[in-house]
This record gives structure tokens, C-alpha cells and sequence, in this order.
């Protein structure tokens, strides 16, 4: 650079400077002064006006954010339309940094003002800067004004993101925070899945976690999605797990927790194949539903049978004794006649190899927990086989279960 090429650039940055000077300067006037709030905010509003620069209009923001001004969301809704309208013409990397920096604040501002009539500008914001923290911002104001004409565009980012992981996981997961937070502001229960989804994402543990702490506040029941994640085929096994998992935890009704605990049953059912993986996430599902049909009971219809195929076909010993007691449980004649069917093929298996020794104790303990009359015609039979004293010992016991 030649001497009069860094004078020059000298010149230029001291009248930069000095420019700035006085717009900071202004702005101490305000507050010296004692403007009132409407007044306050109509001088910032003219220095913003007046600035050329990204730059300065950015530090005018600032100091408007440091003052928490309050009525001042026609002018920030302005400023926003201006700088959306401005901003693909912008050249040079500094202001462009500086655009960005402005976009994050209003949209910050707009939002806690709840300045509606701003949404349109703030989804241009959302979808058209490439500044992944900018366009979180926009989509938390826009959740936090509740502007319901772009839910559903905050729905499909965050289902767009939930897909597979963005190529930088860093800036896919700062949008996809974004989309969430905006969504627990909407408390529109048509953001409820894809929240869900997110916790259990491909995002790293903060972003679940906060998913996770989201769903309340958009669906107290949240019921019928896990009902809808558990049945419907665009969600794989993995999902449904973890659907039936979350409504085990959630405070909602038994009968709901048990309609999701028998449809996961079938469904676990219904998959086959060689996948090792797969096959005990099935099996734990299935197991994870017998307890909840166990503990929360059921008058499905269907539910009998599934539970025959769980008994016959489980997929280890542990399943089989859980289908027996979920079985058991429900306390009806149709509980008593599967265990006493189960009960006299087993008399007709003897001797018993250890698994089966197991299957009759507890299926002799199940007889009894029914309760039902009709559960003493096979437990007699116990007696007229060839079992060991302990194993009719317990068809004895379960008989003074039954009433008379």
C-alpha cells in the first residue's frame, strides 16, 4: 500500500469513527434527558433511520436492546422489513455480519413485544438468512407471537432436520433448537411429533433433552401421537419403542397407556427377521407392553390372542412368564380357560425340562390369581400326575384362591 492509499484508509476510518461517536453521543442525550418511553424510542428510531451502515444501525440496536424499551415493536417491525428487503444486496463481509447481528436482535425483540403483524418478515428471516442462529431466533419469535399462519412451515423445518443429519451437525442443530423452542411456544399439538421425534433425533443430548422438556408444554395427553407412532408404518421400530416407553412415563390415564401397550404388542409381533439388533428391541418392546397390560389391565378383544402368541412364540423364557402374568392379571373367565389350556398341554409333556418346570409354577400361580371357578378343573389335574410335592403343593394353594 502506497502513503496516500493508508492515509486515505486512515481518513476514512477516523470519519467512521467520528460518525459513531456522535451517534453514540445521541443516544447518551436520550437518556440524560429523561425522554419518556414513546419519545425515547422515536429519537432511536431517527438515528436508525439516519444511519447508512449496517454497522451503525447494529450499534443503535444494541443500546435500544440494553434499555429494554417497551412500545416499540412498529418500529422494530419496520427496521426488520427494511433490512429483509436490503440484505440480498448486501456485499461486503462486515455488514453482512452486522445484517445478521441486527436480524438476530429484532427478531428477539419482536418476539418479546409479540408483535404480531411482523410473522411474514420474521419467517423471511427463518427460511431466507443463512445464519443458522439468525434463523433460530426468527423461529422462537415466531413461536413466541404465535403467529399460526407459519406453524406449519416451523413443522416441516424441523421435520426436514429430524430426516438425517445436516451436513454441519452443529448448524442443523442450532436451527433445529430454533424449531423446537418455537414450537413449545405455539402449543399447537400439531407440533407435538415432530418434537418427539427430535428427542429421539440424531441431535446430541442437549437438543433431545430439551425436545424432551418441550412435549409437555404442547400436549398434556400425549396420548393418541404415541397411539398414532406406535401403529402407523412411517415410523420405525425403534420409535415405537420409545413411544411406548413415553406413555408408560407419562401422568395419563390407564386405559390410554394400556390401548398403547396392546397395539405395541401386536406390532411387535407382526416384524420378522435375522437382524439381531432389531429382534431384541421387538422382544423388549413386546415385554415392555406385557408389563403395562399386567399392571394397567385391558377389554380389548384382540387381546387374548396376542397374548397366546407371546406365550407360544416368546421370544425367550422371560417373555413367556411376562405374557402368563399379563394373562392372569385381567381376571376373567377367558385369563382362566388360556391358562388352563396352557396348563394341560404341559400335562401331557411330562417329564418337564427346566423352562417348563418354570412355565407350570407360574402358570399355576396365574390360575389362582384369576380367582375365576372355572380355573379348578385343570388345577385338579395337577394332582393326578406324576409332579413333585412342591409343584402340587402350588395347585393347592392356587385352589383356596378361588372362591366357592
Amino acid at each position: 500500500m502506497s502513503m496516500f492509499g493508508g492515509r486515505a484508509g486512515k481518513v476514512r476510518e477516523g470519519a467512521k469513527m467520528k460518525k459513531l461517536s456522535i451517534v453514540l453521543l445521541l443516544m447518551c442525550f436520550v437518556s440524560v434527558l429523561g425522554f419518556s418511553g414513546t419519545e425515547e424510542v422515536d429519537v432511536y428510531a431517527y438515528l436508525y433511520r439516519a444511519s447508512t451502515t449496517n454497522s451503525a444501525q447494529l450499534d443503535i440496536l444494541q443500546n435500544m436492546a440494553e434499555a429494554k424499551l417497551t412500545g416499540a415493536g412498529e418500529f422494530y417491525a419496520s427496521a426488520l422489513r427494511r433490512l429483509v428487503s436490503e440484505y440480498p444486496n448486501i456485499k461486503n463481509s462486515t455488514e453482512k455480519n452486522a445484517a445478521a447481528e441486527q436480524a438476530m436482535i429484532l427478531s428477539a425483540l419482536l418476539g418479546a413485544e409479540k408483535y404480531t403483524p411482523a410473522a411474514a418478515d420474521l419467517w423471511l428471516v427463518a427460511d431466507g438468512f443463512v445464519e443458522p442462529l439468525v434463523r433460530a431466533e426468527a423461529l422462537m419469535a415466531l413461536g413466541r407471537i404465535r403467529a399460526t399462519t407459519y406453524l406449519p412451515q416451523v413443522i416441516r423445518v424441523l421435520d426436514n432436520l429430524n430426516l438425517k443429519p445436516t451436513p454441519d451437525r452443529l448448524n442443523g442443530e442450532r436451527v433445529a433448537f430454533g424449531a423446537i423452542i418455537s414450537l413449545e411456544k405455539y402449543q399447537d399439538p400439531s407440533g407435538y411429533l415432530p418434537v418427539f421425534l427430535a428427542s429421539a433425533g440424531w441431535y446430541s443430548q442437549r437438543i433431545r433433552t430439551q425436545a424432551t422438556k418441550s412435549l409437555p408444554f404442547i400436549a398434556k395427553d400425549p396420548s393418541p401421537f404415541m397411539l398414532e407412532v406406535v401403529k402407523s408404518v412411517k415410523y420405525d421400530y425403534p420409535t415405537k419403542y420409545l413411544a411406548l416407553q413415553t406413555i408408560d412415563k407419562a401422568a395419563v390415564d390407564t386405559k390410554n397407556k394400556s390401548e398403547v401397550a396392546v397395539a405395541a404388542l401386536a406390532e411387535g409381533q407382526k416384524a420378522v427377521g435375522n437382524d439381531v439388533q432389531l429382534s431384541t428391541i421387538l422382544a423388549n418392546m413386546r415385554k415392555q407392553a406385557l408389563t403395562m397390560i399386567n399392571r394397567y389391565k385391558s377389554n380389548d378383544s384382540s387381546l387374548y390372542l396376542l397374548l397366546r402368541k407371546s406365550y407360544t412364540n416368546g421370544y425367550d423364557l422371560q417373555e413367556k412368564i411376562l405374557a402368563i402374568n399379563a394373562i392372569s392379571s385381567q381376571r376373567t373367565d377367558d385369563a382362566a380357560d388360556l391358562l388352563s389350556e396352557f396348563l394341560i398341554a404341559l400335562n401331557e409333556r411330562l417329564p418337564l425340562n427346566r423352562d417348563q418346570d418354570q412355565l407350570i409354577r407360574e402358570i399355576i400361580r396365574g390360575l389362582g390369581i384369576t380367582g375365576r371357578p372355572r380355573a379348578r378343573t385343570a388345577l385338579s389335574t395337577v394332582a393326578m400326575h406324576d409332579y413333585t410335592p412342591a409343584i402340587k403343593s402350588l395347585a393347592t394353594q392356587a385352589m383356596t384362591q378361588i372362591p366357592n
